[in-house]
């Protein structure tokens, strides 16, 4: 038996991917395990798997997976304003069992990766006051906390935390949504 280096996890290697229509089922039962996590209905699950053709309103998924397991998953919205172009991150999860292994890391890095590429300014979200872990986990990924909305949660109630940074986007990426009547076609998402 060899010892693993210090620091090395003995599970598989995460993948990060985009998530696809098979994998409903699987972010669901994750979502239903992680009472912190956003529970939707699987249509709201679909409509975030829609192709967008463009601007201004694009839908960023990935899926984190190891030992050919779904392991985790994170959904965002990107709106290409044309002014502040911002990725709201609607929901992350990885399972417990999963956690401490990049998971989480890998699939904030993969939607901060996507929005820059496709003119994003701007990562924000929302979390419960309540979460010391994710607000943690947020803070060492670099966002501030920026305000509270009283009651936002409910069963129970509780504050959101709103927290936020600021992104660049990257060399070629969409500055700014096309506005209406322009004959530039708008960046696909």
């Amino acid at each position: 038996m060899t010892a693993m280096p210090a620091g090395e996890s003995s599970q598989s290697p995460v993948r990060i991917r985009t998530l696809i229509a098979a994998d409903l089922d699987a972010v669901i039962a994750i979502e239903r395990q992680i009472p912190e996590a956003p529970h939707w209905k699987t249509a709201d699950y679909e409509a975030l798997l829609q192709p967008a053709d463009a601007a201004p309103l694009c839908y960023i998924t990935f899926a984190a997976e190891a030992g050919g397991q779904l392991i985790g998953f994170a959904a965002a919205r990107l709106l290409l304003d044309g002014e502040q172009n911002i990725c709201e991150l609607e929901s992350i999860a990885v399972l417990a069992s999963a956690r401490r292994t990049g998971a989480g890391s890998s699939l904030l890095q993969a939607v901060t990766e996507r929005a820059q590429a496709l003119g994003g300014r701007r990562l924000q979200l929302e979390v419960r006051a309540g979460n010391t872990t994710a607000i943690a986990f947020y803070e060492h990924a670099g966002l501030l906390r920026e305000g509270v909305r009283p009651r936002y949660y409910a069963a129970p109630e509780e504050d959101a935390l709103l927290m936020g940074r600021e992104i660049r986007p990257l060399p070629g990426a969409v500055e700014k949504s096309p506005k209406i009547g322009l004959k530039e076609k708008p960046p696909r998402c």
